[in-house]
């Protein structure tokens, strides 16, 4: 959550920029008749509403404050693991079990697992289990390419940073060969794990879509002010600067791109990737 002095200066560099372009438009000498033409007519007023409502959106973030954090309770049980399913924190088992339990899991060491580390031949070790892979190789939505790179090896914690709660519970078990004895998690492991529980039970890889919806509102008042300035400005000066506002549009669009490309966005693989 922003500090209200970040949002009160949020809201007046907003308006600032609003009322540079209206500044620009004004001053522009012959503006009054690329107003006149439907698209410049569009383009203005679309900019200025734009700009209008991304300062009422910040003010109202200033004012009434941005969603707090969904806190869960903290885990004091080894037997439970904080995840995340489309975003939504969840506590769940860190092993679930198999359709057959009744029978005792083999024991393995990583030697032994990390012998399993071709194509055909596909082992990871998940939270100490071992689980052989070789049939869903060809399967996997990523490719076969990190699948290969983590062969017999631990993929921990590639998998919970990659994966959503369901595939542990649904998928993995199928998977499961045994356990591996001599599983050992490195001290900067363990801190790094634990970080990442933390975030976990905030509650912070829950997207607030409210941050978008500015964020939406400020690439669509720099295109639109931008495209007017560019196509129907009448001085060098206003066309440069509808340039250079371009250019920030496609600069600041990369940030989203960013978060669509890691499913960051709506944590649904299929939606992030259409939307990008």
């Amino acid at each position: 959550m922003l500090p209200k002095s970040h949002l009160l200066g949020a809201v007046s560099c907003a308006g600032c920029v609003v009322a540079v372009f209206a500044g620009a438009v004004q001053q522009d000498g012959d503006s009054e008749a690329a107003q006149e033409s439907y698209g410049g007519f569009i383009l203005c007023w679309g900019a200025i509403m734009c700009g209008v409502s991304l300062v009422a959106q910040l003010a109202v973030s200033c004012v009434w404050g941005e969603t707090a954090e969904k806190e869960l309770e903290a885990n004091e049980d080894s037997k439970l693991v904080f995840r995340e399913d489309e975003g939504v924190s969840k506590l769940v088992p860190l092993v679930h079990e198999r359709k057959d339990a009744s029978t005792p899991l083999k024991k393995y060491t990583m030697k032994e697992v990390a012998e399993h580390n071709k194509r055909s031949d596909l082992w990871i070790v998940v939270d100490g289990f071992a689980y052989d892979v070789t049939n869903y190789v060809d399967k996997h939505p990523g490719g076969i390419l990190p699948m290969e790179n983590m062969a017999g090896k631990d993929c921990t914690d590639v998998l919970a940073n990659y994966h959503a709660a369901r595939v542990f519970k649904h998928m993995l078990p199928a998977f499961l060969v045994g356990e591996v004895s001599d599983y050992t998690v490195f001290p900067h492991v363990a801190d790094f794990r634990a970080v990442r529980q933390e975030l976990l039970r905030r509650g912070l890889y829950e997207t607030d879509m409210r941050f978008y919806a500015k964020m939406g509102t400020w690439y669509a008042f720099l295109l639109t002010s931008s495209l007017y300035l560019s196509l129907y400005g009448q001085q060098a000066v206003t066309r440069m600067v509808g340039a250079i506002g371009i250019g920030l549009f496609w600069q600041q669009l990369a940030g989203l791109g960013h978060d669509l490309g890691h499913s960051g966005v709506t944590h649904v693989f299929m939606k992030d990737h259409l939307i990008g």
